[in-house]
């Protein structure tokens, strides 16, 4: 099953920013590129739009009726399905909704390139059921 790594780094003024990569079973790293989540501090609990706990996840493919299409729910024993934590597109903090964004490009108050950056996840991780793990290791 492929992984995907992230690494929380900085906080910014409405978000926190982490760098993130995909490993397929064998270790071997597909994609890389930055995250954006909501700003700390972690929270079980749901409609704070605060950002999950570090953690072990699964992620599964999920409708999402905002965004009309399947996307990536994260979920673990703490943080419930219902929670509806997502990975999908967008620039800023205010577009995390209580999700993760990815892009290729990190900028002062996001992160960029995120159209792009979410049709190469799209092809690495081909809509399989997948594993993430997040670490606040970083300056967080």
């Amino acid at each position: 099953m492929k992984k995907m790594i992230i690494k929380r780094i900085e906080e910014i003024k409405d978000a926190t920013i982490g760098v993130f990569s995909i490993f397929d079973e064998l270790g071997d790293e597909l994609l890389t590129g930055y995250t954006l989540e909501p700003e700390g501090p972690d929270t079980t609990v749901s409609n704070q739009d605060k950002r999950i706990p570090q953690g072990r996840y699964n992620a599964v493919w999920s409708y999402s009726p905002k965004f009309k299409r399947k996307l990536p729910l994260l979920f673990n024993e703490a943080v419930s399905k219902d929670r509806r934590i997502l990975i999908h597109q967008g620039r800023y903090g205010s577009d995390t909704s209580g999700c993760i964004i990815i892009g290729s490009n990190l900028g002062k108050n996001g992160i960029f390139n995120s159209i792009k950056k979410f049709k190469e996840f799209l092809e690495v991780v081909k809509f399989d059921n997948f594993i993430v793990e997040i670490d606040n290791a970083g300056a967080i």
